[in-house]
């Protein structure tokens, strides 16, 4: 517990110890009550949802992202890529204190959402709508939004969705900011024993040094 204590207690000692206790938790638990930079590192561990102060529900979105603790900018959030357990705390607030999520499918996300009680709203953003999707994204966070960024398992724009949009932010001078975590490309090669000094990731290189090895072996020919 928060409080404890070795000396016995008599019961209406014990009784203002309890009542102690639960008044204390009940202000770590409350975003609100906290200083403005440990607010939303609250909400990752309270309970509660998420709840914005009505001034800054009906105000501009540069007061609202002031609120959340999140400079407005598009956030590249990894995510679990198996076990829901594998997402980093900074993941967690960010997820908590965005103004929207962009998500790759929103019925599998939500199981994420749901599992540590995230109640920001979730905005499909996938391969066959985002060219529709980008202007809009695009105007909010350019009124000020903090907009982040989850594909089904592990990092937006790493075979996922998301680069082109992190492209397009790029140019217009907008802040991208990746949100690191589990990678199942790197958890593989950690495990297999092989050397780690250089490795690549993707098809390119592997379609690369096969027609280089087909060039080699015909000119020797």
């Amino acid at each position: 517990g928060l409080i404890s204590t070795t000396l016995p207690a008599s019961p209406p000692q014990m009784a203002s110890l309890l009542r102690l206790q639960a008044l204390f938790s009940l202000k770590l638990a409350t975003p609100r009550r906290l200083p403005s930079h440990l607010r939303c590192a609250a909400a990752v561990a309270s309970p509660l949802p998420r709840r914005l102060p009505a001034a800054a529900s009906n105000g501009s979105p540069e007061q609202r992202a002031s609120e959340t603790d999140l400079e407005s900018g598009l956030y590249l959030v990894a995510t679990p890529i198996g076990n829901l357990e594998d997402i980093t705390l900074r993941a967690l607030r960010v997820l908590k204190c965005a103004h929207v999520i962009l998500s790759e499918d929103t019925r599998h996300s939500g199981k994420l959402l749901q599992h540590y009680n995230i109640k920001t709203p979730l905005l499909s953003f996938h391969k066959f709508n985002e060219r529709e999707r980008e202007p809009i994204i695009l105007k909010r966070l350019h009124e000020g939004e903090a907009i982040a960024v989850i594909s089904d398992a592990g990092t937006p724009g790493i075979s996922d969705p998301g680069m082109e949009l992190a492209r397009l932010c790029a140019t217009e001078k907008i802040p991208v900011i990746p949100i690191p975590g589990p990678s199942a490309a790197i958890a593989a090669l950690s495990a297999s024993g092989l050397p780690t000094e250089e490795f690549t990731f993707g098809k390119i290189r592997q379609y690369c040094t096969l027609h280089l090895s087909i060039v080699i072996i015909l000119s020797i020919q």
